[in-house]
């Protein structure tokens, strides 16, 4: 498993495995299957994503995607899709957990305003965090996340970024880079990644097909 800012900061103090494996006892109905426990996510616009990690069973399920091209330890991007018990969290709750966890190894640190609501009866929420340097790497991160309540379960996709360490101004607002179009770039990068999450990231329960009409019977002459 790569070395990501989740294993160090956040995984290991709040959802270990075991916990996680322990608290599966949502009984799916027979006729309606939870929204997020098979529905496949719509991958984002860019570079062709491949998946590096797959692992789900008894309601779990943990994806991985990083670009072709890109290496698992050396990577810039990364998708994360993860479905878990959600131990009576919402959705504000447990990215209030992550962006505390991570701030605590960054220097400069920052988050964008979180916006929640409840679409086909899902609570949901999104946020952006900004972490200018992770500890004493040469690196930060932009971690851009979406939430979904699914009965007593959290579905969570995160579009994560590894840079080059970057600054957090006093208003709270990130700088990528010196160059004017280098920083526009990148943050251009993360404004299409969340508009994304927002619009093309809400799994539905897909309908079962109707069943087949009867046949009319031929009138005889």
């Amino acid at each position: 498993m790569p070395r990501t800012w989740q294993t160090c900061a956040v995984i290991p103090h709040v959802f270990r495995t075991s916990a996680l494996v322990a608290g599966l006892w949502l009984a799916l109905s027979a006729h309606a299957e939870a929204p997020t426990l098979h529905w496949s996510l719509p991958l984002p616009v860019g570079p062709g994503w491949r998946i590096v990690d797959l692992r789900e069973g008894r309601g779990i399920r943990h994806e991985e995607y990083i670009p072709r091209g890109q290496g698992i330890e050396d990577y810039r991007d990364r998708l994360l899709v993860q479905r878990f018990a959600a131990q009576d969290m919402s959705p504000e709750v447990y990215l209030g957990h992550i962006a505390a966890g991570l701030a605590k190894h960054c220097a400069a640190f920052t988050t964008s305003g979180l916006v929640s609501g409840v679409r086909d009866d899902l609570p949901h929420a999104t946020r952006t965090a900004y972490c200018g340097r992770f500890g004493d790497r040469p690196y930060g991160y932009v971690v851009a996340q979406k939430a979904i309540r699914d009965a007593d379960h959290l579905f969570v996709v995160e579009r994560e970024w590894r840079l080059p360490p970057f600054t957090v101004s006093d208003e709270g607002l990130p700088g990528f880079d010196t160059n004017p179009a280098a920083d526009e770039a990148i943050k251009r990068e993360v404004h299409l990644a969340v508009r994304w999450l927002t619009e093309q990231v809400h799994p539905v329960t897909q309908a079962p097909p109707a069943p087949p009409a009867p046949e009319r019977s031929r009138k005889r002459r």
